[in-house]
């Protein structure tokens, strides 16, 4: 599979780091493919900032405005599972250093 079709195949999902922990997308993606993350497909971990940079520059500036990036990465996922919501917020948050977890539309759409 290449990289474009396993993204359109993919669930996006915010992942909030504790503030003590300051680590690259790449060195979030390494932890995270050693961590048990039970029957979960990681596929990319991506900087919330440079998520946002993908967009065009009008809906950058308004969400970059709108949100924190700090500490904060799009993780995606395969979306062939059969994890609920809940549980996919649990296994991330049971990672040591995660703080928070959310399906990362839900989380735009209802702003922290």
């Amino acid at each position: 599979m290449n990289v474009s079709h396993m993204l359109e195949n993919s669930e996006r999902w915010m992942v909030e780091l504790e503030p003590h922990l300051d680590l690259s997308d790449e060195q979030l993606e390494l932890q995270l493919r050693d961590e048990d993350l039970k029957d979960l497909i990681l596929y990319r971990v991506k900087t919330l900032e440079d998520y946002f940079e993908s967009f065009d520059p009008n809906w950058k500036r308004q969400l970059k405005d709108a949100f924190n990036t700090e500490h904060r990465f799009v993780v995606s996922i395969d979306e062939n599972h059969e994890y609920s919501e809940q549980q996919i917020q649990e296994i991330f948050t049971d990672i040591d250093g995660i703080k928070e977890s959310r399906d990362l539309h839900d989380w735009l759409l209802r702003r922290d």
